[in-house]
């Protein structure tokens, strides 16, 4: 167990204070990011969240028949199970709950029920499918969706004290990953020749015996790109192979842990042996864009304004065109793992970093038959500036 102490039932509270600026009378809640936020705990199956009104009964935690007594050990709502089947569908069970709850009444007016509706960029990100919508249209007849995903992201985006402790903690399990490759890599014997999968274990090993529950991501667990793999022309997913890992060139070594539900993500760069010049002063450019976006992320400057300044350096080095799009993307609890994203544009570029929220500084620059290398290291923003939580340096590794 974690000596931090995560405040769930604030967590409950602020969603159900926004439901009243809503004016819902329950919440049905899918997206991993809301399961974990208000439970507390890991929830790999497809569930939901039955959140009533204040004052109208508990929330329930609807999942997979299998999983239901782990489920009510390790964390804080009343758990349920569901399945495809007569007498478990998960339809009638909400609506079980919402008549129990007083907040549907089938010969009064019909319920505002918010849901969360749209595209996520995360195959696991857990939106509402339109099936699912349609099956609780049927059980509650005239009912109208709302879309509560505004509020949410709202809510999460400003973390409390004890997350980012949680958050610090989870870093510093990565800061050991990365400490364990580079101790492998710098005393590997004459002639011996990892492979990517090989470095993934020893970063894996690491951190779980540091007390990382969980290798998160989607993308592949631990991320190893090395050589070609590693610069791909804007690449942002390097799932470890058995490919052998040769001296000179790229080596990206990106991995992710998992401590109390909140998670770690860190990125660092390495190349064996002596490498071109070329890719020396490649390198060298990629250092200054890191540094470049930790100073930018401060209060009261606009994410459009943070990625102009790091756009500045590439463009005067000549490689404008190998800088990714985006320079961060968030970061907290089990799901919260893409919104806000720090960019230009109408949707993205006006936004400001504001004190407490903690964000992935993120670099992808790379060049195809050059090199790649890529920066993810959560980030808080504070009053005094940036404090990266990873105490992993930004300049690459040549071992």
């Amino acid at each position: 167990m974690s000596e931090i102490k995560i405040n769930w039932k604030g967590h409950l509270e602020k969603y159900q204070n926004a439901m009243e600026e809503l004016n819902l009378d329950f919440c049905v809640l899918t997206r991993v990011k809301s399961l974990t936020y208000l439970h507390g705990a890991f929830v790999p199956w497809r569930s939901a969240i039955f959140l009533p009104k204040k004052g109208s009964g508990d929330p329930i935690l609807y999942t997979v028949l299998l999983d239901v007594e782990r489920c009510k050990a390790e964390g804080q709502l009343a758990v349920d199970g569901w399945g495809p089947m007569k007498g478990f569908y998960l339809e009638k069970k909400i609506q079980k709950a919402a008549k129990k709850a007083g907040v549907y009444n089938p010969n009064g007016s019909p319920p505002r029920i918010g849901v969360e509706l749209g595209q996520d960029i995360c195959i696991s990100g857990g939106m509402l499918q339109y099936t699912e919508a349609e099956l609780i249209k049927s059980v509650f007849p005239g009912c109208e969706l709302v879309d509560f995903n505004e509020k949410i992201e709202q809510i999460q985006f400003i973390k409390e004290p004890e997350e980012i402790a949680m958050l610090r903690k989870a870093s510093g399990i990565t800061d050991i990953g990365q400490e364990a490759v580079k101790k492998e890599l710098s005393e590997r014997p004459s002639g011996k020749v990892f492979t990517e999968n090989e470095i993934a274990g020893i970063g894996t090993k690491a951190m779980r015996d540091a007390g990382s529950n969980w290798e998160w991501t989607f993308t592949g667990a631990q991320e190893i790109g090395s050589g070609y793999r590693a610069s791909y022309i804007w690449g942002g997913c390097t799932p470890a192979t058995n490919k052998k890992i040769k001296e000179g060139e790229s080596l990206l070594v990106d991995l992710h842990s998992e401590y109390g539900c909140y998670l770690g993500d860190l990125s660092h760069n390495y190349v064996l042996g002596k490498c071109s010049s070329e890719l020396k002063e490649f390198n060298e450019v990629y250092e200054q864009l890191c540094y470049t976006l930790i100073d930018n992320m401060v209060p009261g400057k606009t994410f459009g304004e943070c990625f102009e300044e790091v756009s500045k350096v590439a463009n005067s080095a000549g490689f404008g065109n190998e800088l990714f799009l985006a320079v961060g993307h968030g970061i907290g609890c089990i799901g919260n793992e893409s919104w806000p994203i720090i960019t230009f544009g109408k949707e993205w570029g006006k936004m400001e970093f504001v004190p407490g929220m903690v964000e992935i500084a993120a670099v992808v620059f790379n060049r195809p038959d050059l090199g790649g290398l890529r920066l993810e290291s959560p980030t808080l923003v504070t009053n005094k500036g940036a404090e990266v939580l990873p105490k992993t340096p930004f300049e690459v590794d040549y071992v």
